[in-house]
């Protein structure tokens, strides 16, 4: 973020600025969003204007037009981070204080129904081939305007085409299953009905946004991604909701708010876009892009298809093999552990464009110290985390649910302690160019874990699902850092992870209180041990920090 990393103490630009010496292949690229007028922007970027970049009638800007696009001006990994988060936190928040609104106005049974809406919504997003991942992989590593546009424009009409195909699928579709497979009470049907193709206008909203925010991810416009991101999300919860209110809560007036609030995010994104790509020319699709894009978008879909189904086939067969009541032992523990994916979520979407643009010496380095972050961050908090499930869900859940469920949140927190290191390594090679590999492990796994799936809740229920995701993960983890070349780094990770198993097998069995504070105060230390050279910079800069505020 700003010129000088000696200036600043930005310890992991500091690691890597001397490995900036390609002008087309930058370790660093400049903050994308510069020069706006929307908080945040960085003050020491110039409009774009002053940098030849901006949008005109005449020739496209080259990439010597563009030499202020200094490495050195790059956002911080660690403040690119930090509006990750806070961009997945805050629609969290939003969303959690909205239910018991919902529930008062509209009541439980329609407030299902909405839900079941998204859901079926949720599923369309593959109409979107991938291609806002692939606009992210090939917009980071152009220089000219001119490519970039070539790329996004190609990327936004084709996703507003399959988003129209999807809208027209999702509205025969959704006619039949609303009206005569889903099990939703017979004086709510009509209303879906008519709701439908409300429904289905959002698709090609949904299929646009992802390429907007692949623009903006590439051109590191994190805070202009994350805020237009928040208002579209925000709207789609706030909006029904103020309709609700007002007291129009049948299922078609519900609907076309949420449409009006995707419209809203998809305005902001697009204003934010124009400002961090910028814009050139007219909308036109460039046909020698298509098939790179179509490519590695193809592998992306791949992904995308098959690890909501990896998700959610355990629910299946708890379902199927123990009962409903199951299932609620089980999926509440693991949506609650998903939210420690939050920090490694973040850290690899701000990753995402460097590696697409980095040299191979850099992103070695850039793995090695992402990796070690998340090592030494999250193995002290899932470690305490599972130190207190028991009074934490007897207070939340009730004692009789807290004995079903508490025993699987410890199992899926160890399995959370190997996937998340996953990350970084399924996107690098992502970002170098290779969505195939994950995507083939994916297709490979899909039927062994269903295999071990079977068995093991067939044998030990519910806990024996929970063993067999963290089996899943754990290979896939494994396979991915063997195609990285990194499995060395994932080796140095072994204490750490020896210490959350430790944890895990010390809360299922003899549960000692003693042993599960060594395991902390263990894990502190051992944390504190591999963290990383930035990471302990940070450390030390922040203390000073606090220190100079406590003792002026």
């Amino acid at each position: 973020m700003r010129p000088s990393t000696a200036s600043t103490g930005d310890p992991f630009r500091a690691r890597l600025s001397k490995d900036t010496t390609s002008p087309t292949k930058q370790a660093w690229p400049y903050e994308p969003d510069s020069g706006t007028s929307r908080p945040g922007a960085c003050p020491h970027h110039r409009p774009p204007a002053a940098q030849g970049i901006g949008v005109t009638d005449r020739a496209a800007p080259t990439p010597d037009s563009e030499a202020s696009e200094n490495p050195k001006h790059g956002p911080s990994i660690g403040r690119s981070t930090l509006i990750n988060l806070l961009g997945l936190l805050v629609p969290t928040v939003v969303g959690l204080a909205t239910v018991p609104l919902y529930l008062h106005q509209i009541g439980e049974i329609r407030y299902g129904v909405l839900l079941l809406a998204f859901t079926f919504l949720g599923y369309f997003g593959a109409f979107d081939l991938g291609l806002g991942r692939a606009v992210a992989q090939r917009v980071a590593r152009q220089d000219s305007v001119e490519d970039r546009n070539h790329t996004f424009w190609t990327a936004f009409l084709l996703s507003t085409g399959m988003g129209i195909i999807g809208a027209i699928f999702l509205y025969f579709l959704g006619q039949w299953l609303f009206a005569a497979i889903f099990r939703i009470p017979a004086e709510l049907r009509p209303e879906m009905e008519n709701a439908v193709p409300w429904l289905a206008a959002i698709v090609p909203l949904t299929a646009v946004i992802s390429v907007l925010a692949g623009a903006l991810e590439a051109r590191q416009a994190f805070v202009a991604l994350n805020l237009s991101q928040m208002t579209g999300v925000i709207g789609l919860q706030i909006l029904p909701l103020a309709a609700a209110m007002l007291g129009h809560s049948s299922m078609p007036v519900l609907l076309a708010a949420a449409l009006a609030g995707r419209l809203l995010g998809v305005a902001v994104m697009i204003a934010t876009t124009a400002r961090a790509l910028p814009f050139y020319g007219l909308p036109h699709i460039h046909r020698p892009e298509i098939g790179p894009l179509l490519r590695f978008g193809g592998w992306v879909s791949v992904s995308g298809l098959v690890t909501p189904l990896l998700t959610i086939v355990d629910r299946f067969f708890i379902a199927a093999q123990i009962g409903a009541a199951a299932v609620t032992a089980y999926t509440v523990p693991y949506n609650l552990t998903q939210r420690f994916t939050y920090l490694p979520y973040a850290l690899s979407t701000t990753l995402f464009p460097r590696f697409a643009k980095a040299e191979k010496r850099t992103s070695s380095q850039l793995l090695e110290d992402s990796i070690q972050t998340i090592a030494a961050i999250q193995t002290p908090i899932i470690i305490s985390g599972i130190a207190i499930l028991y009074p934490l869900f007897t207070f939340w859940l009730g004692y009789n649910l807290s004995k079903q469920a508490a025993p699987v949140a410890a199992i899926l927190l160890f399995g959370i302690s190997i996937n998340t290191l996953a990350f970084i390594p399924f996107t690098f090679l992502q970002g170098s160019g290779r969505p195939h590999v994950p995507a083939i492990y994916h297709l490979l796994e899909l039927l062994p874990y269903i295999v071990l799936l079977y068995f093991l809740t067939d044998e030990y229920g519910i806990d024996g699902a929970a063993w067999a995701w963290v089996a899943r993960v754990s290979v896939d983890t494994v396979f991915l850092f063997i195609s990285s070349g990194i499995l060395p780094i994932f080796i140095k990770c072994l204490p750490s992870l020896s210490l959350t198993l430790c944890s895990t097998i010390n809360f299922l069995t003899v549960k000692n209180n003693y042993a599960a504070s060594a395991l902390i105060a263990a894990a502190i230390t051992t944390s504190i041990l591999i963290s990383p050279k930035p990471l302990t910079d940070t450390g030390k800069k922040l203390a000073r920090h606090i220190k100079g505020i406590a003792f002026p």
